[in-house]
């Protein structure tokens, strides 16, 4: 069992979405988390005895948790700006490293890591392509992204009663991405290897090097 945050419900809201009880809002990131993990597997399956992978935006640390549990023979790390969060993080999985940094500023050398994963952070960001250059100056092989499918993503919030007067948009959400939109644009940045919907979300596999 996790310990349960002292901070306010805004500045939890990442540790609210994994604790909900809700059925269905665990499946889906149940299956989030299961597809995230088949990305991870792919892409390291062909790198060295110990592969390198960076979580930027992780939170609490709910996807390195599954990933640790799924993926073997792994070296995982993860950085937030979010010192609250990383103490939790810590709390649950203390032999995982933690780094408070911002994702726009990542405190790591160029090619520090095999494969760099940013899951539901670049939608936040007023310069998510600022963040996807600095994604890329830590990887030395992949990128594993994630983002809201709209309008699924609103209409998923509102089959479940949530942020009904926004139209089940979320208010910390400054960017606004259909599936195809954001894979097209990835694309004009980054060869991409494979891309996977799981409502209601859009996850890119992409390699690191230049187009």
């Amino acid at each position: 069992m996790r310990p349960k945050p002292i901070a306010s419900a805004n500045e939890r809201r990442n540790y609210q979405k994994y604790a909900n009880p809700n059925p269905l809002q665990r499946w889906l990131l149940n299956r989030f988390q299961r597809r995230v993990a088949h990305l991870v597997a792919f892409s390291v399956d062909q790198m060295g005895a110990l592969p390198c992978i960076l979580d930027v935006g992780c939170g609490e640390g709910y996807v390195l948790e599954y990933l640790r549990g799924r993926v073997p023979h792994i070296f995982l790390c993860g950085v937030d700006w979010d010192r609250g969060a990383l103490e939790l993080a810590r709390a649950a999985n203390g032999d995982i490293p933690y780094h408070c940094g911002d994702a726009l500023n990542l405190p790591f050398a160029d090619g520090s890591f095999d494969l760099v994963m940013c899951l539901e952070v670049l939608e936040h960001l007023e310069s998510p392509w600022l963040a996807l250059d600095e994604l890329r100056r830590v990887s030395r092989r992949d990128l594993l992204v994630s983002v809201p499918n709209q309008p699924l993503f609103s209409l998923a919030n509102l089959l479940r009663g949530k942020n009904w007067p926004a139209w089940g948009e979320d208010p910390e959400h400054v960017q606004h991405w259909r599936g195809k939109s954001f894979v097209s644009l990835i694309g004009e940045r980054l060869p991409i290897r494979r891309v996977v919907y799981s409502f209601p979300w859009v996850i890119v596999l992409a390699s690191a090097e230049n187009k």
